[in-house]
């Protein structure tokens, strides 16, 4: 449990980046301030949100192809173009977790 303050002084502008700053790490002022005090490491992957999309919008299309089959409406199904997405989403992935 927190129950330490620790006050300091600072600009509007500096209060309005680290706010800012954040806000983009998905963090709290405190978090984010506590974090980079002690040099924990922040990372920040602005493509995720969009990695993650495509990922859902595939694993949903690929339980309604499922469905289909399941209930005999749906013999062959051709998933090259899922394939291809899924590796190039893949590839970026490790193009990430290489950086880290």
């Amino acid at each position: 449990m927190k129950s330490e303050r620790f006050n300091i002084r600072m600009t509007p502008q500096e209060k309005a980046a680290i706010i800012g700053r954040a806000k983009r790490a998905g963090r709290t002022a405190s978090e984010f301030m506590i974090d980079t005090a002690l040099n924990r490491k922040i990372i920040v992957i602005d493509s995720l949100p969009e990695m993650v999309r495509e990922l859902k919008a595939l694993g949903r299309n690929l339980n309604q192809l499922m469905i289909l089959c399941n209930m005999g409406k749906v013999q062959a199904v051709k998933l090259d173009e899922f394939e291809e997405t899924l590796a190039d989403i893949h590839s970026e992935l490790r193009k990430l977790t290489e950086v880290l």
